[in-house]
């Protein structure tokens, strides 16, 4: 696809991976709910017309918002970070970076296992695609004032959350996915220690007629190595 034709802008020395858009399926169950609330307004008919008119047209506009709704997503994967746009009503966009990303969750239900999709978690450092399951034991006593106060102990656990907004949701080859946002996840993690190992090397006396990694800067003996033996980059 042509830079001009897309919705974000490329930045410096960024390419485009991938662009992924949402099965349908996974939205099944807002198809569900929207499905139960016309089916409710057809069976109120027979009992009052206005108000089964009110909740099947209710019905029907579910039905048809959850179709829009489910394609107005778009995840674009570059080398530098995932850009999640959305466009439906309103306009919105969201970058997370490589360098900001602390760990990757696949989460892919029985629907998902069986027509091959998934959601992609990127969980930020910043804690964006978590969440807080938790619970609360309380009790009750009687105030000073004759007001009944509850309290007790909270708990909980960060568990994370797939959201077609915070996360890329619902696309085939989950799996697939997370390795491309690894590689380049590890790519930006080595680069400040791999360019400060090159800079310590470039001031060293270089012995000629060696060749050196262009990634870590490590001496190759070898001439036709294919692979630098320091830091295992393959060699152009």
């Amino acid at each position: 696809m042509a830079q001009e034709k897309l919705p974000i802008s490329l930045l410096p020395k960024e390419k485009l991976l991938k662009i992924l858009k949402p099965q349908r399926l996974a939205f099944l169950g807002h198809f569900i709910l929207s499905g139960i609330i016309f089916i409710i307004g057809l069976i109120l008919l027979g009992y009052l017309w206005w108000l089964g008119i009110l909740v099947t047209f209710f019905g029907i506009i579910g039905i048809i918002a959850v179709i829009f709704y489910s394609q107005a997503f778009t995840y674009y994967l570059t080398n530098k970070r995932i850009v999640i746009y959305r466009k439906f009503i309103t306009i919105s966009s969201r970058q997370i970076q490589y360098d900001d990303i602390s760990d990757v969750v696949v989460d892919q239900g029985i629907i998902g296992r069986i027509f091959g999709f998934g959601n992609v978690i990127p969980i930020t450092k910043s804690g964006l695609g978590t969440g807080m399951v938790g619970w609360q034991a309380g009790g009750g006593r009687v105030g000073p004032s004759g007001t009944i106060v509850v309290g007790g102990p909270v708990g909980g656990q960060v568990v994370p959350v797939a959201s077609p907004s915070t996360c890329v949701y619902g696309v085939k080859d989950p799996f697939a996915v997370k390795n491309i946002i690894f590689k380049y996840q590890e790519e930006y993690a080595e680069a400040p220690y791999l360019k400060r190992i090159a800079k310590s090397l470039e001031k060293q006396p270089k012995a000629s007629g060696m060749s050196y990694c262009p990634f870590c800067g490590a001496g190759i003996s070898v001439k036709e190595a294919k692979f630098c033996p320091n830091c295992g980059k393959k060699l152009e």
